[in-house]
């Protein structure tokens, strides 16, 4: 692999923006028909453009990260085989197992994002990325993108670590991470459609909404992106009640309208001198 493979990084783009369309467009038809909250079309409009140049750098990251990898010369340390878990003659069962396996892999991963996502609150330099995320107060299953430099993080933070880790089945980490892509919509979503009591295992909108929120009872919470557990465990877990669906968005940093001030927002010198930093959402809220 070149050092710069245009070809490989519009196949990056590519693949992962017929996901984001796929999955954020259903959810939008979600809270259009069973809305919890209503905002404004340009707010799905920016969320589009916002998505759009989000993936461009991301392709270039992960590019580059695939050719660090075989640079560095990382390999798997552990190989886990599904091949006799996925063999089965009956297609139903085969293709069910492996929906299962890709679960439990995107359940081993969010191990790592649970860890990476508390330090993004902790390290202000993390933190002024992360908050690009969260300053967001229209928060929909489009308008949920987070900067363009978190690729980053999560390449070194939580790719890498499952990078020594081989799975005989290729299947089941294309499953594993289109589960991942659906729920980075699902959860952001605001519609009153949600998982009900599946939320004890996996998160969904109200679970995450919660990380969101602008209420000081809910900070340190609910950290967990695809599973639940981690923040059961771990005893940073929320569960919201009915019918509580809270604001969101940070006190003292506007959502970023612009593309400049989207690109911008970490680095933003007079953005910052407006608001403390160092501690993470609670400074800003």
């Amino acid at each position: 692999m070149h050092v710069l493979d245009i070809n490989h990084v519009t196949q990056i783009f590519v693949k992962s923006f017929g996901l984001v369309v796929m999955f954020a467009t259903f959810c939008a038809a979600l809270e259009l028909t069973f809305p919890a909250y209503r905002y404004s079309f340009a707010s799905y409009v920016r969320g589009v453009r916002n998505w759009i140049i989000r993936l461009g750098f991301g392709a270039f990251i992960w590019h580059f990260y695939a050719v660090g990898l075989a640079w560095l010369g990382i390999k798997p340390l552990v190989t886990i085989n599904f091949g006799t878990l996925l063999h089965s003659d009956n297609a139903i069962i085969s293709n069910g197992l492996a929906v299962l396996s890709g679960v439990l892999v995107a359940i081993a991963g969010d191990f790592f994002y649970y860890w990476m996502h508390r330090a993004q609150h902790a390290v202000p330099f993390l933190w002024r990325m992360h908050a690009t995320h969260h300053s967001i107060r229209e928060l929909t299953a489009w308008n949920c993108h987070h900067h363009v430099s978190e690729p980053l993080v999560y390449a070194g933070l939580v790719a890498l670590p499952l990078a020594l880790f081989h799975f005989e089945s290729g299947v089941v980490p294309a499953v594993a991470m289109t589960l991942i892509t659906f729920q980075a919509h699902l959860s952001h979503s605001s519609t009153r459609i949600n998982l009900g009591p599946l939320r004890y295992i996996l998160g969904d909108n109200k679970f995450h909404r919660i990380h969101h929120s602008l209420e000081p009872r809910h900070r340190h919470r609910n950290y967990g992106f695809f599973t639940t557990l981690w923040d059961t465990i771990f005893l940073t877990a929320y569960w919201p009640k009915k019918n509580e669906w809270p604001e969101v968005g940070l006190r003292d940093q506007p959502e970023p309208l612009t593309v400049r001030d989207y690109i911008m927002f970490p680095f933003d010198r007079r953005r910052w001198r407006r608001a403390k930093v160092g501690s993470g959402v609670e400074a800003e809220k």
